[in-house]
């Protein structure tokens, strides 16, 4: 068994817009009353979560030579992120997001674009990173590059990880190859056909997975093991902004993991920094650090 306990992350990266709103407006104008840039992208902000509690990371992926792309790669690497591996390309627009979050409730609606950045082919995966890793993290895009990191994860014994939001291209394949398949509620009903949570997760589960989970927001998660279902209540707080709540449990269910955690304890561990992260603006900027959660778990 790999005793790494690093952690790649291969998938989509972005710059965030945000903006704080009375009401998401249709065919109309609203004041927002605070708006904030920061860098975003599911598997980019697990990532950053897995950093800031701790882990030594590293990120896979493209973007372009534009002044959104220099910021993608800033806002990583101020939280100790590898991005040597992330392929610029030249004359491409980065990735983008355009985030309204409403002030009464904390929920939001995204935008988001690819921009103009060709996705990342297999050949320009960092083999070696994935390789030394104790886990990879997946969040379905650049599909055709992300079926060669998993394949090249399972032949070194690196666990993946995916997370399944968003019925992508190959997303099939990705399911089949992850040790760790946690899924939004609306994913697992669109891909199993069963709007269920607890039958759901069971069917996200194939022969080469450890763990399958459902995530289903304010309340709760639920998991599998093959075996056994765990249930995970969400912890109450005063939620200010829902903007990346799952990206950052992935982060923080796949560190608790490699540091030791059983199954229950890594879901009640995530769903305390995804509610920690709630409490602010932002997808990142409510991650909190190890000991901040442990404070809050014993609080």
């Amino acid at each position: 068994m790999k005793t790494s306990k690093n952690i790649v992350g291969l998938g989509y990266c972005s710059m965030d817009y945000l903006c704080i709103v009375p009401r998401i407006p249709q065919d109309d104008k609203v004041q927002a009353s605070v708006t904030l840039e920061q860098g975003g992208g599911p598997a980019a902000t697990a990532i950053c979560a897995a950093a800031r509690l701790g882990a030594g990371t590293a990120f896979i992926s493209a973007v372009g030579d534009d002044e959104r792309g220099q910021a993608i790669l800033k806002s990583m690497a101020l939280e100790g992120v590898d991005t040597a591996s992330v392929k610029l390309r030249l004359g491409a627009e980065s990735p983008v997001a355009f985030c309204w979050i409403q002030e009464s409730t904390g929920k939001r609606s995204i935008a988001w674009s690819h921009g103009s950045v060709k996705a990342l082919l297999p050949e320009e995966v960092n083999a070696a990173a994935i390789r030394d890793a104790g886990l990879l993290h997946l969040d379905g895009h650049h599909p055709d590059a992300a079926i060669r990191a998993a394949a090249i994860a399972r032949e070194s014994d690196t666990l993946v990880s995916l997370d399944a939001g968003t019925v992508v291209s190959r997303i099939d394949e990705l399911v089949a190859l992850s040790d760790i398949v946690i899924a939004s509620e609306k994913f697992a009903a669109r891909f199993t056909g069963d709007s269920q949570p607890e039958t759901a997760v069971k069917k996200l589960f194939s022969k080469n997975t450890k763990f399958a989970a459902v995530t289903s927001g304010d309340r709760g998660s639920i998991g599998w093991d093959g075996k056994q279902l765990y249930h995970q209540p969400a912890f109450p707080i005063k939620v200010v902004d829902t903007t990346g709540a799952g990206d950052v449990f992935h982060g923080a269910f796949v560190y608790r993991y490699l540091n030791g955690g059983k199954w229950q304890d890594c879901l009640r561990f995530a769903a305390a920094v995804a509610a920690l992260k709630c409490t602010r603006l932002g997808g990142r900027t409510g991650i909190p650090t190890a000991a901040e959660v442990e404070n809050f778990l014993q609080s």
